[in-house]
């Protein structure tokens, strides 16, 4: 997966790209990914990237893997964020 999270990330269009496991069910991981536009994201699931982690994935699976892309127009920080981290920094 940091593979994968590397050369997602050094793609054209790439914002971020992280892998997430999620607290009640270990084992199950969530892609959050942003792209600057439409096209940055079909060319990177047309990528040999892609294709290779899905490749890899398929033989880790238990479960069938679920895609689901959410479109965001605009976010928006409905309060104030805690601490000082440069990570998220706009």
């Amino acid at each position: 997966m940091r593979e994968t999270q590397e050369q997602a990330r050094a793609r054209p269009g790439c914002v971020s790209y992280s892998f997430a496991e999620t607290l009640d069910d270990p084992g199950h991981f969530v892609i959050v990914q942003e792209w600057r536009d439409q096209a940055s994201l079909e060319e990177h699931y047309r990528s040999a990237t892609y294709a290779d982690f899905q490749n890899k994935l398929e033989l880790l699976l238990v479960h069938s893997s679920d895609l689901r892309i959410y479109l965001v127009e605009e976010p928006i920080r409905p309060i104030e964020s805690v601490g000082e981290n440069p990570q998220f920094d706009e």
